[in-house]
This record gives C-alpha cells, sequence and structure tokens, in this order.
C-alpha cells in the first residue's frame, strides 16, 4: 500500500502513462490483429476443406447413386426376373443356358461396375436363394428374418442403401460389402423372386479418395454406424475414437480441433446425401497454422522493435523533459538551505527555459529583497543609535542636573530650579531603560517639560493648545517622536516672528490609527522648500534627530503606510501631520531610572 500512497516522481508517472497508453495499446491491438488473422485463417482452411469434402461426398453420392439405379433396373426388369426364375425350375441340362441368359442380362445394368461387384442374391418366394457370382454362406432364414427385409417387403419396387453389412459370400476376404436390397412388386406374375441383394466392394470410394491431394490430411468415409466404408492410405485406425464419432453425428458438416496420438489436427466432416455416411478430413493444426506461425513472428518481431524504438525515444524525451526538472528540485533544495546562487542553466525546451528564467529572476529578486532587509535593519538599528546616542554616562548627566537645581534651591533661584526640573525630567524620561515605546499621556508630559524650557529661552512669543483624544492617551508610539516636530515649529517657525505665535496640538483616533497633527501659525515654508525638507534630513537638535529622521523611523518600525506629511498651514505656518499605528501596551515593562539626590 506504500507504493500507492508514496507520491510518484514525475518521470515514473510518465513512464507508466508510456507503457498503459502506448505499448499496452500495441500490444493489445497486435494480439487482436493475430487473433483475428488467426480466425479468418482457419475459417478459410475450413471452407477450402469443406468444399474438397463437397466434392468427395458428392462423388460417393454418384457411386451410391449408380448402386441404386442398378439394383433399380434389375429389379424391375421382366427378362431378368423371368430367367431368374426359370433357372430355379429348370433340369440341370437347360441351366447352362439360363446362367448365360441372366449374365447377358445382367451385364446390361452392372457393366460399369463390374470389378465392384461381389455378388447378386435372388431370394424366391416359396423358400431358396440363386447367387450370381458368388455363394451365400449366412443362413437364409436369418435375412429373412432381420427387420430389412420384413420392412422392405412393404415398399416393393424401392431400393434401400444399407450401407456396409457382413460379407454373405464364400470365400471374400472383405469382411464388410456394400449393400443394396429391392423387394420386385407382384405385378411380375411369372415372377418368384422376392428380394435382390447386391452386394459390391468398395473400389469405387477408393477411387474417390486417391483422387485427393497427396499431402498431410487423412481422408475416411465412415458409415452411420461408425464403420470404415475407405480410408487414405496414411489414415489411422485409432485416430477414429467415439467421443470423435459421436462430436462428427451430431451435425451434418463441422469442423473441430482434435488430439490424435500426439498431434493435433483439425477434423472437418460432411455428410453423404441421406445415406448418414460421413467423410472426414484430418489435418495436422500445424500445417495449418503454419502461415499464422510465420504472420505471428513477424507481427510479434515487429511489435516488439516498435515498442523498443519508441521506449527509446519517449525515454529520450521523457528524459529530456523531467531533466530540467530535477535540476530544479535539486536548485530549489539548494536554495532551502540557503544557498541564493544555484540559478539554472539554459534549456532547449522552451517551457522549461522559461521557467529556468524566472526561477533565476526570483533569485535575484529574493537576494534583492534580503539586501534591501539588511540595509533596513542598519538603517533601523543606526536610526535607534542616534535616537539614543546621547545616553552616554547618563547617570552622571541627571545627577549633575540635580546638583544644579539643589544649588538654584539654595541660592533661592526658583527660575533656575524650575528649568532645571523640567530639563532633568525630560533628558530623565530619554533615557529611560526599557523598550523603545512610550505611552502616549507620558509624551505628552515630557513635551510640556520642554515647552516650558523653550518658553524660558525664547520668552513669552508662543502659546500651545491641547486638543487631545482622551483614547488616545493610553495608547502607546515610539520614544521622541513629537519632540523633534515641536521643536522645528518653535526654532524655525517662531524665531523670527515679531507678534506672538500660536502653536496647536492635536490627536485622535481615526479609522484604526493614530492622527497626530502639530501646526503654527509660524514663517511657514515654500513649496519648494517643503519638497526638500522631505527629501533631506533636518539640522541635528539636542536628541540627535530631525523631522525626516522621524519619519524614517516610524516606517522602519511600522511600514511605508505610516509617516508624516508637511504641508503649509493656512493662513500661514507649517501644518506637520503623523499617522501611527494603534498600539495599545509597550512589549516590555519600563523601568525608568532611579535619581540619586
Amino acid at each position: 500500500m506504500k507504493l500507492f500512497t508514496k507520491p510518484w516522481s514525475f518521470s515514473v508517472t510518465l513512464h507508466i502513462l508510456l507503457v498503459v497508453m502506448v505499448v499496452f495499446p500495441i500490444v493489445t491491438i497486435s494480439t487482436m490483429i493475430l487473433q483475428v488473422y488467426k480466425r479468418d485463417l482457419l475459417q478459410q482452411t475450413t471452407e477450402r476443406t469443406l468444399q474438397t469434402l463437397h466434392a468427395v461426398t458428392y462423388s460417393a453420392q454418384q457411386e451410391i447413386g449408380k448402386i441404386e439405379y442398378a439394383a433399380a433396373a434389375v429389379g424391375v426388369d421382366r427378362d431378368v426376373l423371368s430367367t431368374v426364375t426359370s433357372l430355379i425350375q429348370a433340369d440341370e441340362s437347360n441351366r447352362f443356358k439360363y446362367i448365360n441368359d441372366l449374365t447377358l442380362a445382367l451385364s446390361r445394368y452392372t457393366y460399369s461396375m463390374s470389378s465392384q461387384l461381389l455378388a447378386i442374391h435372388f431370394f424366391y418366394k416359396d423358400g431358396g436363394v440363386y447367387s450370381f457370382k458368388q455363394n451365400l454362406i449366412k443362413d437364409e432364414q436369418e435375412l429373412r428374418s432381420a427387420s430389412w427385409y420384413q420392412n422392405l417387403l412393404q415398399h416393393k419396387d424401392s431400393v434401400q442403401f444399407l450401407s456396409l453389412q457382413e460379407t454373405l459370400l464364400y470365400g471374400v476376404r472383405e469382411p464388410l460389402a456394400v449393400t443394396a436390397v429391392i423387394a420386385p412388386s407382384d405385378y411380375h406374375t411369372l415372377s418368384n423372386v422376392e428380394m435382390i441383394y447386391f452386394s459390391l466392394n468398395e473400389e469405387a470410394f477408393d477411387k474417390i479418395l486417391r483422387q485427393q491431394p497427396n499431402d498431410d490430411s487423412t481422408y475416411v468415409i465412415v458409415s452411420k454406424e461408425g464403420q470404415v466404408v475407405t480410408a487414405s492410405y496414411n489414415w489411422e485406425q485409432s485416430s477414429l475414437t467415439p467421443a470423435k464419432l459421436e462430436q462428427i453425428r451430431s451435425a451434418r458438416e463441422g469442423h473441430f480441433i482434435d488430439q490424435v496420438s500426439d498431434r493435433k489436427m483439425m477434423v472437418t466432416y460432411a455428410s453423404v446425401g441421406e445415406t448418414g455416411w460421413k467423410a472426414i478430413q484430418e489435418i495436422p493444426y500445424s500445417k495449418v497454422t503454419a502461415n499464422y506461425e510465420r504472420i505471428f513472428k513477424f507481427v510479434l518481431f515487429a511489435t516488439i522493435a516498435v515498442i523498443i524504438v519508441f521506449l527509446l525515444i519517449s525515454f529520450y524525451l521523457v528524459h529530456s523533459l523531467t531533466r530540467p526538472i530535477h535540476v530544479l528540485v535539486r536548485k530549489m533544495s539548494l536554495v532551502m538551505e540557503g544557498e541564493l546562487n544555484a540559478k539554472i542553466g539554459t534549456s532547449k525546451i522552451a517551457e522549461m527555459a522559461a521557467l529556468g528564467r524566472t526561477f533565476n529572476h526570483m533569485l535575484d529578486q529574493m537576494k534583492l529583497l534580503l539586501r534591501q532587509r539588511e540595509e533596513q535593519e542598519q538603517a533601523k538599528r543606526k536610526a535607534e543609535f542616534a535616537a539614543l546616542q546621547s545616553q552616554i554616562n547618563p547617570h552622571f548627566l541627571i545627577n549633575t542636573l540635580n546638583a544644579i537645581k539643589l544649588m538654584a534651591l539654595i541660592s533661592k533661584a526658583d527660575n533656575i530650579r524650575n528649568m532645571t526640573n523640567a530639563l532633568m525630567r525630560l533628558v530623565s524620561s530619554a533615557f529611560n531603560r526599557g523598550g523603545v515605546l512610550i505611552r502616549f499621556s507620558d509624551e505628552i508630559a515630557n513635551l510640556k517639560h520642554y515647552l516650558y524650557i523653550m518658553e524660558i529661552r525664547y520668552g513669552n512669543k508662543f502659546e500651545v493648545e491641547w486638543h487631545i483624544d482622551p483614547q488616545a492617551e493610553s495608547k502607546y508610539l515610539l520614544k521622541l517622536l513629537l519632540q523633534p516636530i515641536l521643536e522645528n515649529s518653535i526654532v524655525h517657525g517662531m524665531a523670527g516672528k515679531e507678534t506672538r505665535g500660536k502653536i496647536v496640538i492635536q490627536a485622535r483616533i481615526h479609522e484604526g490609527s493614530l492622527h497626530i497633527v502639530i501646526s503654527d501659525n509660524g514663517e511657514g515654508m515654500t513649496e519648494e522648500q517643503l519638497e526638500e525638507f522631505r527629501t533631506r534630513r533636518s539640522p541635528h537638535t539636542f536628541t540627535g534627530m530631525g523631522v525626516a529622521n522621524v519619519h524614517h523611523r516610524i516606517q522602519l518600525h511600522h511600514g511605508e503606510d505610516y509617516g508624516i506629511i508637511l504641508t503649509a498651514n493656512d493662513p500661514r505656518g507649517t501644518r506637520v501631520a503623523m499617522k501611527i499605528p494603534i498600539i495599545h501596551r509597550d512589549q516590555e515593562e519600563e523601568q525608568p531610572l532611579r535619581l540619586e539626590a
């Protein structure tokens, strides 16, 4: 069962299909052709044999007709009947004269078969028998009591052909003789003959078989009782078995295959008129099928040659077709192991060549994607390093700011103390250990510390409006995303402005994303400057990251569907729109630095 459950290779499947769809039909067709040819050959041989047997039966029937005609002619000839009657009544002196007259009268009817006529027996009504040519040796009363004798007395002037009967003649070596009888009618008043019995040998029938071709065929004529009337010289008595006789009696003519001794024979038979005789011809089966054997060998050789040539060509084509597939499978295995240089060479088959080119192109694309991935990872690591490069010795910086705060507290310089406290909290948040994400509410708090420092630095030159959706405050985002943008609005937008500026910070959840907008009414930027600003990195601030770097960080972490868009604010200023995915919690718990006193 494993053979059927285990997947087969493409080449094995093609080979099986070739055998099933080509070799098997060729063998089947060749076998059918040979069987049809053999059947036609046997049929033609049978028809020719039956034609020969029909000629034999016709000749035998002609001979039987001659015997019946002679018997009928003798049975109605008044001269013959009266002479036979006078012969039995004459004395010895006149007897010879009547014998001569009878011989002369009978010669008119028996001249053509004189060589085969053995005897004619005349049975008298009142008893007694006269035998012409040879004497009767069998008991007269036994013959008179035979069924055929009594039956014939009821059918006067009717000739009955008795086929072969035991020889009734003295000195005859043949045990059987061809026999015909007739009972003359009673209107011959001068006749005392009751029955005429004719005995003949088989010479005429022997001549019929001697006229047949002298080949390996054997001929025999048998009576309905199975007695051999005549047979060819090469016929074997042992071949006539009871089973064969029974099969022959079953139909008027036909044929069958029989095993005779150690040879296989084709037996054909036909009836001889209504006598019940059968003419039989036996032909060696090997002779009948000799042409078939030659054709069989030729067809077998031709079939094998065609199959071999076809299989050679087919296997070559299958190999040519499957070899590129095997190469492709092997190359794909190498690719699975990490070998991306396993390219496929050219193929002579157009489809396989196209498949090879596609496979090679796929490898090139994979290497390109891997290279791009590596570059992105390197850029991401550089961005993270640029975002956190200020973490060098963070404890020292925070402790120093804490010392400045204590000095301002001692000196009762509240502005310095408050500014130092805001800067310390802002730096502490930037240097916070843990993940790269921060809660949005914490980011807002850091922005407020940053704004406090910038307000002291630049004076009261701007105001900030906050429009934050409460649902957005619990979401997470990358650290230090908003401070560079807010710094850009203050430094570049409000620095040269004479009137009080305004910065609006908005945040909301829309269509499954977190949207943050920072807009100002500062100096603004031209369309050319905006385009240039989108394509280059901005000057570094204390965080080491500009607006362009923020956009790049967002896309590195979340994909190209997210980022920032810079547009002109209406009626004046700059508008920065940021789109980031919704993140519900950081993957790692933030662990803030502990401030040392």
